[in-house]
């Protein structure tokens, strides 16, 4: 195996583990303050669609990781809905309908097409997650592990992709990581804040 086909192993093997420190917090605190559920919808697209993209071209690499990826934030979806009474179409229908559509622009366009179909519902998740983060009083939901994870991801999927002239993941994989970049500073700065606001304990009584 060579290097590059490695560093293609680990990135995918991470990819599989995104969704699982998220969905452990939530399962663990029953709190889904600070978690964007359109951020979670767009993961689920990501899984599906980046399932599709490699089986069209035969790199299992991609196969199976996001195969599992798809699972585990279709469970994180899942919590979401429940938690918020969120309808069954609202929640699942365009996950579904967007990974479609970006498996059409593979089949048609091929991997620039498909990079563009498949960039902007990452972004667009990305950008939403930062909102909740930026505008809940306290974003205890979220898990920093999840986001410092996705992260790396992203770095081990560049260095996956470089070497390997791999365009799509090189076209989606640097910009999705300067907004998760993004999220990883709010998420600490908001929490520093929440931290120094919380009122001292009152002392003990002698």
């Amino acid at each position: 195996m060579s290097v590059v086909d490695a560093v293609g192993w680990i990135a995918a093997l991470s990819s599989a583990s995104l969704a699982v420190p998220q969905g452990m917090r939530i399962a663990v605190t029953r709190s889904v303050a600070g978690v964007s559920t359109v951020a979670w919808q767009t993961m689920l697209i990501a899984g599906l669609a980046w399932t599709s993209h490699g089986l069209l071209n035969g790199t299992p690499q991609i196969i199976w990781p996001n195969a599992l990826l798809a699972v585990t934030s279709a469970w994180v979806l899942w919590q979401l809905g429940v938690a918020r009474r969120l309808p069954w179409a609202r929640t699942w229908a365009l996950p579904v309908a967007v990974a479609g559509l970006a498996f059409a622009a593979d089949l048609s366009l091929g991997p620039i097409g498909f990079a563009a179909v498949a960039f902007v519902p990452g972004a667009i998740g990305q950008l939403c997650q930062l909102r909740e983060i930026l505008g809940t009083p306290d974003p205890a939901g979220v898990s920093m592990v999840g986001l410092v994870l996705s992260l790396a991801n992203q770095v081990l999927w560049l260095g996956y992709a470089l070497p390997a002239r791999e365009i799509a993941v090189l076209c989606v994989c640097l910009p999705i990581g300067v907004l998760v970049t993004a999220s990883v500073i709010a998420l600490r700065r908001r929490r520093s804040r929440v931290s120094i606001a919380l009122p001292a304990p009152a002392p003990a009584a002698t």
